[in-house]
């Protein structure tokens, strides 16, 4: 079975060769080609810059800078594969920097939302964004089922690395055949890196979360609010909750900001505006009545 650029370059290059008007079709085929690269490479880098671009205030503060160099960099980067021997080189990232890694970042993902943030919570919230609450199943296929399956292919998948070692398939010009070769040293070193960096990202984004809300609880601050009271703010009321008006306190209006436009809920689609809104309206209204 041809796959990759063999299925592209190759294959596809033959059929066309065999319609009539071959260079009508082979020129829209390869057109194809070109804009599903760059539509592919547009969703990539904003992928990659909006993450940099909303964390460092720097990196914000220079999207176009940012941009040029990244887009430079994967240039230099991406001149490894136009080489004789690049073919090699996609083969190689192809099969271990987009697939092992991916299966560890989902086992993290996983951790995370299952057992981290709670299964519970997560479904409270789908519920609320919703209105429509996942059956009861999904708790158990998403800290169970799901969680074991994946773990045991990743292990099948180092053990077969360990056991049997990456090869890739090479062409012999004295044979006229393809032949099974191992990756020599220092390519399976290369290996190793672009599965550790690949997923090196989740750990470290979490051990230092874990740091900066340590110090954060060290340091007590009365002007920002823990987590949990964040949490509360989002927590779904039920309709049916007579809510008291009174016990919410007046925006303050203090150094000239204006307060926003609160609701309360009532019923299940329908919002009404605060007393202290409602009052402003009907003081609109009046000044629109007199003219002024």
């Amino acid at each position: 079975g041809i796959e990759g650029t063999g299925l592209a370059f190759i294959a596809f290059t033959e059929v066309m060769a065999l319609f009539p008007a071959s260079p009508f079709w082979s020129t829209l085929f390869f057109l194809m080609l070109l804009n599903l690269g760059l539509s592919t490479m547009f969703g990539t880098m904003q992928g990659i810059l909006t993450p940099l671009m909303d964390n460092f205030k720097l990196l914000g503060r220079h999207r176009t800078l940012l941009t040029v160099f990244s887009c430079a960099l994967g240039f230099i980067i991406g001149l490894l594969f136009t080489q004789r021997s690049g073919n090699y080189f996609v083969t190689m990232f192809d099969d271990y920097s987009a697939t092992l890694p991916l299966v560890i970042v989902v086992i993290f993902e996983t951790i995370s939302v299952a057992w981290v943030y709670g299964t519970d919570r997560f479904l409270d919230d789908i519920e609320l964004m919703l209105k429509w609450r996942p059956p009861v199943v999904y708790k158990y296929l998403w800290k169970y089922v799901c969680l074991l399956a994946m773990i045991s292919l990743l292990a099948a998948s180092l053990l077969r690395m360990v056991f049997k070692g990456p090869t890739y398939t090479a062409w012999n010009q004295t044979a006229a055949s393809e032949m099974t070769l191992e990756y020599p040293g220092w390519a399976l070193t290369m290996i190793v890196m672009l599965i550790v960096f690949a997923s090196l990202p989740v750990p470290i984004g979490y051990i230092y979360s874990l740091l900066k809300n340590h110090s954060a609880l060290a340091v007590p601050s009365q002007e920002s609010p823990s987590p949990e009271v964040h949490r509360e703010l989002y927590t779904k009321c039920n309709s049916t909750d007579q809510l008291d008006s009174n016990s919410h306190p007046a925006p303050c209006e203090e150094d000239g900001v204006h307060p926003r436009t609160s609701f309360l809920p009532v019923g299940n689609e329908q919002y009404r505006l605060l007393p202290q809104q409602e009052e402003e309206g009907e003081e609109e209204e009046e000044e629109q009545d007199t003219g002024v």
